[in-house]
């Protein structure tokens, strides 16, 4: 009974921490795309599309580097957009970021036709979805086991006890379940092609939550880092 009793809880516990958590998870890739060459990437800014709920212009710093430390995990060279321009504007002997703002077609065209020689794919995300809302739990009755537990008494006056296990129902009230609500996009693109060669749109929502966003934030980029980093050892 005791070991029956511990498997139930066990499954309990397990069916309550998969309603807390949500995720849909899309993915895609070229299967013909040989990752195992990535040595390099270039790694753009997260752009956050959705940001309406954000409490503060400091969240838009704070994610950048949730997002640029999770872009370090794979085993290849990160190259910011400043040292791409940089090292770029070396190669070629001009000022990328001065022929920006004379010439942008002319900047954008160089800046594309020397990529490859800086980074072998370039990494764009979008913050899609970035919400806290609430859900009512309608009243429900659910059966428990519970045990009685009875002490009887012998002709000898030593005691003994016996266990009686009923059925009992229990009424749950309505309530109120707060959720934080994350929605990412992924896309890597070869350098030399422009051809995008994989993709991940993933939306989280965490119950019991109230702005928890944050947390779901970084472990959705950890979560595509970590395979990145898979798909690059072949």
């Amino acid at each position: 009974m005791k070991k029956l009793t511990t498997l139930l809880l066990a499954l309990l516990l397990l069916l309550a921490l998969s309603a807390a958590a949500a995720a849909e998870k899309t993915d895609w890739y070229d299967k013909s795309y040989d990752f195992t060459k990535v040595k390099r990437a270039l790694i753009y800014d997260v752009t956050l599309t959705d940001r309406a709920e954000f409490d503060s212009d400091l969240l838009d710093r704070v994610l950048q580097e949730e997002y640029l430390k999770n872009a370090q995990r794979p085993k290849y060279e990160a190259v910011s957009l400043e040292q791409a321009i940089r090292r770029i504007s070396l190669a070629e002997g001009t000022n990328l970021d001065t022929l920006w703002q004379q010439d942008k077609a002319k900047a954008e065209e160089i800046f594309s036709r020397c990529l490859p020689q800086v980074a072998d794919v370039y990494i764009k995300a979008e913050l899609l979805k970035w919400h806290d809302d609430f859900h009512i739990v309608p009243q429900y009755t659910s059966w428990e086991t519970k045990t009685i537990t009875r002490t009887h008494k012998n002709k000898d006056g030593s005691t003994y006890t016996t266990k009686d296990y009923i059925t009992v129902p229990v009424v749950h009230p309505p309530r109120r379940v707060d959720t934080s609500t994350v929605r990412l996009r992924f896309d890597v693109y070869d350098s030399a092609t422009g051809k995008l060669v994989m993709s991940r749109d993933e939306l989280r929502l965490r119950d019991d939550s109230t702005h928890g966003e944050k947390g779901i934030f970084g472990r959705i980029c950890k979560s595509f880092f970590d395979d990145f980093k898979s798909k690059l050892k072949g």
